[in-house]
């Protein structure tokens, strides 16, 4: 009659799993800041915090200018901080993003109406900017204006 049965070899044994740490792990949930906002804020001076996905910085160095901000779903921002500017590319007919972009002035939109949230020593404005059109914030809204404000947010209206 023959056996079955066989013997254990220790080493031959499987080895147990190995137990994943914190490090090796990705996360499946979404964070909802935006992509490289340490790097951006190195190099561009600028915070952008969280937002839907649905308005993004657009890649560079903002070389170019308004110029290189003319695509149909870009959104210009014009701000002491930086000659050159901040293009946004805008997905979608609805989306939102928190920063922080100080001495901004204007919003130069092209196919996408936006509202631009600035504050300034505690009091905030929101103002609307219709799709292909210069919108004054802060200190160029007139009558009057401002003074010199922080783009606190954008958001896609249309």
């Amino acid at each position: 009659m023959t056996s079955w049965f066989a013997t254990a070899d220790a080493s031959a044994a499987p080895a147990a799993p190995k137990a994943a740490s914190a490090a090796d792990m990705t996360s499946a949930v979404e964070d909802f800041i935006h992509p490289n906002a340490e790097r951006i804020l190195q190099d561009r001076k600028i915070v952008l915090k969280r937002g839907d996905g649905n308005i993004m910085l657009k890649p560079g160095n903002g070389e170019g200018g308004m110029n290189a901000c003319l695509g149909a779903k870009e959104v210009w921002v014009e701000s002491r901080l930086d000659i050159n500017g901040y293009c946004f590319v805008t997905t979608g007919t609805t989306g939102h993003l928190a920063m922080e972009i100080p001495d901004a002035f204007f919003l130069w939109t092209q196919d996408r109406a936006m509202q631009a949230t600035v504050t300034f020593e505690g009091k905030e404005t929101i103002y609307k900017a219709p799709k292909n059109d210069v919108t004054g914030i802060g200190e160029t809204d007139s009558p009057g204006g401002e003074k010199r404000s922080v783009l606190v947010e954008l958001r896609i209206t249309g």
